[in-house]
């Protein structure tokens, strides 16, 4: 007797999220190592924390179709942006993955619902709430910053302690 393996289109549908999340495991990471080398300390540090929690978001992807009894092809991701004009840039490029993720968490979980896989429909419940609390997370920053001069240090290195809680 052979155990049961997800259905290939269900891994199919969840391969593209692995490779997202390993993305922005990687942009996230790029984030941090910029802000660090041009003095946002506090923002490096929520940015390190941020690579981390996107790739235990892989990881837990990855296991998922492993206990599934597939071995699922890595993903090959490009070499992220490493340079940025300011925080500003980055704050805003850090909205734009977690909205797309948000949007393809809901596309994806919705092509799932009707496979009638609903174990892995529900197991994507988890990423539809973290996606859904980035968002508004990172809307707040894009809002406290409203009409604020990104390019201007002082002004950000001011705001950086408002702007970036670090979560343990």
């Amino acid at each position: 007797m052979k155990p049961n393996k997800l259905e290939q289109e269900v891994v199919d549908l969840l391969l593209p999220r692995l490779n997202d999340e390993y993305k922005a495991f990687y942009m996230y990471r790029a984030a941090g190592n910029w802000c660090k080398d041009v003095g946002f300390f506090k923002a490096a540090a929520f940015f390190a924390a941020e690579s981390e929690d996107e790739l235990a978001h892989a990881k837990k992807i990855e296991q998922y179709i492993v206990d599934w009894n597939v071995t699922p092809d890595l993903p090959t991701v490009e070499k992220p942006q490493i340079e940025f004009a300011d925080l500003m840039e980055i704050i805003e490029a850090a909205y734009g993955i977690e909205y797309d993720l948000y949007e393809a968490y809901e596309k994806t979980s919705m092509d799932i619902f009707n496979t009638q896989d609903l174990c892995t429909f529900d197991f994507l419940q988890e990423f539809r709430t973290i996606q859904r609390k980035s968002v508004a997370e990172y809307a707040d920053k894009l809002n406290m910053l409203e009409g604020v001069d990104g390019k201007d240090k002082f002004k950000m290195l001011l705001l950086e302690e408002q702007l970036f809680e670090v979560n343990g």
